[in-house]
């Protein structure tokens, strides 16, 4: 809607100018000589459809060349060539500017340019400076042309505009979506965690069962804090609240669930770059959910993080060979598209007997970029 009312706002912008130099022309014409009120009538007949243009009353594209020209023709025969033409020559340009039959425009060019040398019907030899009028019509003419293209192009701009702000709109609503996934999956599989320790304990250790629930309401807790920050990003883009991005606590937060993590860290991964170290912290967060939803009672998971000058390194592996896709499209698919936005690359699969998920991100290369 705001790319059509500038294209006509754009477009009234344009008659108006058209008018301007019709009008001025009117003017000149009558009072260069005397005016009989013929001429008179003749030249307010050529203005009537300037007028309804400018009114926005705009008539059929031949009728307002009709008009705009016809009553101009025996005011160049009796009264010999002058400014009058200019009235012409505008009616002209403002046809071709909204023309878009090349064949029909080159028609109407001929004729209009031949309008100069019509008192050469009338007399012996044709009036002088015709030649130079009718050179101002061709030239009208190319000028409306290129108004024309000026117009699309223009349209084309704010169409392509309008397409990448969709875009836009897409990949934020596809942002949001990986978090709140990330956020829920990671939460929920916790809560399920400690809820299951819990019952299985409830009896035998009512002490742990509640420690085990206590932790369960906790992380429910702020997994509502993180949904409700992330849906605050709907009503205020720039209202994003801090985030938690330490791994050790990540891994901490498992292991008081019941899953037995072996975490190797090399590396200051707070020092990496701030879209490099979310991308991290999110592989390896949805690589510890899906192994607690899969891993075997007592298996162990392995995550090695070894953070260089180049790149950042992530392997987690956890005795699975086998593996369900993640409901939603959101899961590996989602991390592969996190990574790929900071020119990283993800693998995961079965290997050996143990389900094996591998990253690396470039620090070097995101770095410069985001510089």
């Amino acid at each position: 809607m705001a790319a059509r009312t500038g294209e006509t706002t754009h477009a009234a912008t344009t008659d108006r100018i058209y008018a301007a130099v019709a009008l001025v022309a009117a003017v000149l014409a009558l009072v260069e000589s005397t005016t009989p009120p013929w001429r008179v009538a003749a030249v307010a007949v050529a203005l009537v459809p300037w007028a309804l243009v400018v009114a926005r009353r705009e008539p059929p594209a031949w009728l307002f060349l009709v008009l705009a020209v016809l009553p101009v023709v025996p005011v160049v025969i009796v009264g010999d060539v002058g400014v009058v033409l200019f009235m012409t020559t505008a009616a002209l340009s403002r046809f071709a500017s909204r023309s878009v039959d090349l064949r029909v425009l080159a028609a109407v060019v001929l004729a209009v340019a031949a309008v100069p040398f019509v008192p050469a019907l009338v007399r012996d030899h044709a009036p002088n400076g015709a030649g130079y009028f009718a050179f101002g019509d061709v030239f009208g003419a190319l000028v409306g042309l290129l108004v024309w293209r000026t117009d699309r192009l223009a349209a084309r701009l704010r169409e392509a505009d309008a397409d990448l702000a969709a875009a836009r709109a897409r990949e934020e609503r596809q942002r949001i979506a990986r978090d709140v996934h990330d956020l829920v999956a990671h939460s929920l599989t916790v809560v399920v965690l400690h809820v299951g320790g819990a019952r299985r304990v409830l009896r035998a250790d009512p002490a742990a069962a509640e420690a085990a629930l206590a932790d369960a309401e906790r992380v429910c807790r702020e997994s509502l804090d993180g949904i409700r920050g992330v849906v605050g990003l709907l009503r205020d883009p720039d209202a994003r609240q801090g985030v938690s991005l330490d791994l050790a606590e990540l891994v901490g937060t498992y292991r008081a669930a019941g899953v037995a993590v072996a975490s190797r860290i090399e590396g200051d991964a707070a020092a990496l770059p701030l879209a490099t170290r979310v991308v991290l912290y999110r592989v390896v967060q949805e690589a510890l959910a899906n192994a607690a939803r899969h891993a075997p009672p007592g298996g162990a998971v392995t995550v090695a993080v070894r953070v260089a000058a180049e790149a950042a390194h992530v392997r987690v592996e956890n005795p699975h060979g086998e593996r369900r896709p993640s409901a939603g499209g959101f899961g590996l698919a989602g991390l592969r598209e996190q990574v790929a936005a900071v020119g990283g690359d993800l693998t995961g699969g079965p290997d050996a007997g143990s389900w094996v998920l591998d990253c690396r991100l470039p620090v070097v290369r995101h770095a410069a970029a985001s510089a």
